[in-house]
């Protein structure tokens, strides 16, 4: 999980826990040395050896690496067998350089995914792993595979990394109704790497957790002059402001989100798949309509419209939407699934 927390009130907690340790989750012990010194052969061409090691991470009788809920280094997802996406990308580029790769973390941009635990909201994010082998970049992912990298993320810094690392553990804390073991889980984002935005948004979260909202307002700020695209943070600015009953802020940052959401495709997007969720399927369409007056080329839209019409019984309007999923398709995969359900609706017509 790379996230930004929605506002959500937490019970106060009494005292202030101890900063977190100094942990480095990039870091390996000796077990972990002589796992990759039985299993990789050094003599095999780098792309081998990335095969390889991605091979036995997740073989039954290796290390057998699976997803599980929780942010951990290094060591800690080589013990417990799994880990998220983030616990994930810390092993794989701690045991790839080991063997000599080039492993960076890397930020993935994914349609955002909101979900809840308890009374927190998060906009979830993703992030994998990029080895470079002479020209060549190579991207691996929670999933069993290698193979070269596509648009829609970026490689960031080791210091980029762990304040992932730490917000994550932050978040986890919140949730967990922790909120002063988030706030120093969240600092200890910052001391590494002040320009995440993201990392001041969510100490935003906590801060007003224990009721220091002049505190949170400062955190939201400086989260907004870092990235004016911070929409969580202007979502949670306005609330806050309208818990403060500074009423006339509020409405000038509720009219930000508005005018942010509006242009946004995903927030339609995601308005869309909601409406189809409950039942709503011409809501749905029209949603998705305004997604794509701002996006026309993501194939998701289009799929996501034609189940809407197939709902609505207008199923010739669901193979054009397929027929447009299948020109934007992003690789051979979606093209084959975009074919056999032009195939299944065109079967459905004929019989009409």
């Amino acid at each position: 999980m790379i996230g930004t927390l929605l506002l959500a009130l937490c019970l106060s907690q009494a005292g202030n826990p101890p900063p977190p340790p100094d942990e480095n989750p990039f870091v390996l012990n000796e077990a972990m040395k002589a796992f990759l010194d039985s299993n990789i052969d050094r003599s095999a061409d780098s792309l081998q050896q990335l095969r390889t090691l991605v091979y036995m991470v997740f073989q039954k009788n290796a290390l057998h690496f699976t997803y599980q809920p929780a942010t951990r280094t290094a060591i800690e997802t080589f013990d417990n067998h799994g880990g998220n996406c983030v616990s994930f990308t810390f092993l794989l580029i701690a045991m790839a350089r080991y063997i000599g790769l080039d492993a960076r973390f890397r930020e993935v941009d994914i349609v955002p995914i909101w979900s809840e635990v308890g009374n927190i909201t998060s906009v979830d994010g993703h992030a994998d792993v990029e080895v470079r082998i002479g020209t060549q970049a190579y991207l691996v992912d929670l999933f069993p595979s290698v193979y070269t990298v596509q648009l829609g993320g970026r490689t960031v810094s080791d210091e980029r990394a762990i304040a992932h690392f730490w917000n994550n553990r932050g978040a986890e804390r919140l949730v967990e109704n922790r909120p002063r073991e988030a706030i120093a889980c969240f600092r200890k984002a910052l001391e590494i790497d002040p320009t995440a935005a993201f990392a001041w948004a969510n100490l935003g979260v906590a801060e007003t957790a224990v009721d220091d909202y002049e505190e949170a307002v400062l955190c939201y700020q400086k989260a907004l002059r870092i990235d004016k695209k911070e929409s969580i943070a202007m979502s949670n600015l306005a609330s806050l402001y309208e818990h403060m009953g500074r009423l006339q802020d509020a409405r000038r940052y509720e009219e930000e989100v508005r005018k942010f959401n509006d242009k946004n495709p995903y927030y339609h997007f995601n308005l869309g798949l909601k409406a189809y969720q409950s039942g709503q399927y011409k809501e749905s369409v029209e949603q998705l309509q305004a997604a794509l007056k701002l996006k026309s080329t993501d194939h998701n839209f289009y799929w996501a419209m034609a189940r809407a019409y197939v709902r609505l019984g207008d199923l010739e309007k669901a193979r054009q939407s397929i027929k447009q999923a299948l020109k934007n398709a992003p690789d051979e995969d979606w093209k084959v699934r975009y074919n056999q359900k032009l195939d299944w609706l065109s079967a459905r017509l004929s019989e009409r």
